[in-house]
């Protein structure tokens, strides 16, 4: 299989995929060098007690496969930013390989439509492994769930069977969505308004412990569901929906006991250490569409203002 992305999520599932298969990164000529001396990778347990570290060292490529080295699956692991820049390599490998895109990402399809036809991909969510990462190394966070798949619909269907056959070997517990482009659109709810809900409240640890900070968060993530209402999304049974439906001050008290479990707080302190640029991304992108879809998103909106003026 082909990894195009070796960050926290390419090299943790990495690591793990390569316990059962043949596993070759393709990156830029510059960053060769140093993946082809190995990725150090640290995955701790959601305690913190159990940690086990390896060092992932994939076959380095520079250009796509070709001929009879074209791989059985490309897995895309690179962050929303940086989708475009690998959709001409994505496109010469289409209908050779099936592509798995595992990523957060708002509208994926749109943004694929175009480049690759729904039959050519597979999505997914790489929600078990979360963290941070530094020259040569990664430490994040190996949850007991979390990586998702969708069931796949026509000829994708056996495609996805045989990915969920091949991630369970690797030690991975899938779980399958129908919907998944709706599902992913909710989970990037979750990113992306967390950058504004930290500047609002001064950090972190001031957000855990803010009661009203934590309301309005909860209200902004309302206001994100609803502009996914208006694309269309069935938002009912896809989480954390439901549980937003239920009395403010409930949510709000729940969000901040899972901010403030030490796992929560490892993984999104060392995920935003390289990745708050995506996040604030995110937070623009929901922003604009709620504006163009015409849906009111007032404590969104102040978010967005205050990331822009920096105050």
């Amino acid at each position: 299989m082909l990894i195009m992305g070796c960050g926290v999520i390419g090299a943790g599932y990495g690591l793990l995929l390569s316990r059962v298969a043949d596993v070759a990164v393709l990156t830029r000529p510059e960053r060769a060098a140093e993946l082809s001396r190995g990725v150090r990778v640290t995955l701790s347990d959601p305690s913190g007690e159990r940690r086990r570290t390896a060092t992932f060292r994939p076959r380095v490529l520079t250009e796509p496969p070709q001929g009879a080295d074209t791989p059985d699956l490309v897995l895309v692991a690179v962050d929303r930013t940086h989708l475009a820049q690998v959709l001409p390599t994505l496109r010469q490998l289409a209908g050779r390989a099936p592509i798995l895109f595992m990523l957060n990402h708002w509208d994926l399809e749109g943004e694929l439509d175009g480049t690759l036809r729904r039959s050519d991909y597979l999505v997914g969510f790489p929600g078990q492994v979360g963290g941070g990462r530094g020259p040569g190394t990664v430490e994040a966070t190996l949850f007991p769930r979390g990586t998702v798949l969708e069931k796949g619909e026509g000829p994708r269907r056996p495609q996805a069977q045989a990915v969920a056959s091949l991630l369970g070997r690797a030690g991975l517990r899938v779980e399958r969505q129908a919907d998944m482009p709706g599902w992913l659109a909710v989970h990037y709810l979750q990113q992306s308004v967390t950058p504004g809900a930290l500047a609002e409240a001064g950090g972190y640890d001031a957000l855990v412990g803010d009661r009203r900070a934590l309301r309005r968060m909860v209200q902004a993530l309302r206001e994100g569901l609803a502009v996914c209402r208006a694309r269309g999304i069935r938002t009912g049974r896809i989480a954390p929906a439901p549980a937003l439906s239920l009395p403010t001050g409930l949510v709000a008290g729940g969000l901040g006991r899972m901010l403030g479990q030490e796992s929560t707080r490892r993984m999104v302190l060392g995920h935003m250490a390289h990745g708050l640029p995506e996040w604030r991304a995110g937070l623009y992108e929901v922003a604009e569409s709620g504006r163009r879809l015409g849906v009111d998103m007032p404590v969104w909106w102040d978010y967005e203002q205050r990331l822009l003026t920096g105050e």
